[in-house]
């Protein structure tokens, strides 16, 4: 190898270590200060998309308990610009949708696309769904939309601390 490639790898090897030591630098300096919230473990996710499921089947099944379940004690959830706040506003919340009635109420709900991200307190999560009539012969969509929330790890796993329901009617 002659001179003028020598020094072209050696500059080379420079610039490589140089940069090598400021991104172990920066990810030190990070960590040192807390700035990235823990990542989730694939049970975590497995946990939250549970609560997705549970808020689902206790709507469509008109199962108070099981609904309730997904949220934490002092959740909030906002529908319709109206803000649900607290376990005992919730569950009368659902008993004024339920009026009495229990069991399968013929709807579904279909959740899909999850966006799952980790944060200082917990995580947040983003999610699209479909309401869907299940009593026709073909299935009716009744409505369209996404959750936008956060959650927490409480002593019973994670739960919904606050869900913003976003909603596209399509039949009244």
């Amino acid at each position: 190898m002659d001179r003028s490639n020598w020094r072209n790898v050696s500059g080379l090897a420079a610039v490589a270590l140089v940069v090598s030591l400021v991104g172990i630098g920066s990810l030190s300096a990070q960590e040192d200060h807390g700035s990235s919230p823990a990542p989730l473990t694939g049970l975590d996710y497995e946990e939250i998309k549970a609560l997705y499921a549970r808020y689902n089947q206790g709507s469509d099944f008109r199962d108070t308990e099981l609904f309730l379940s997904a949220f934490a004690e002092d959740a909030v959830m906002t529908r319709g610009g109206r803000d649900i706040v607290g376990m005992d506003a919730l569950r009368a919340d659902r008993a004024e949708r339920y009026q009495g009635k229990i069991g399968d109420v013929g709807r579904r709900h279909i959740n899909g696309s999850y966006l799952i991200t980790p944060t200082e307190d917990g995580a947040t999560g983003r999610t699209y769904y479909l309401l869907l009539d299940v009593t026709t012969r073909q299935p009716t969509m009744l409505s369209s939309g996404y959750y936008e929330d956060d959650f927490v790890r409480t002593s019973d796993g994670w739960r919904i601390q606050h869900r913003t329901l976003l909603s596209y009617e399509t039949v009244q």
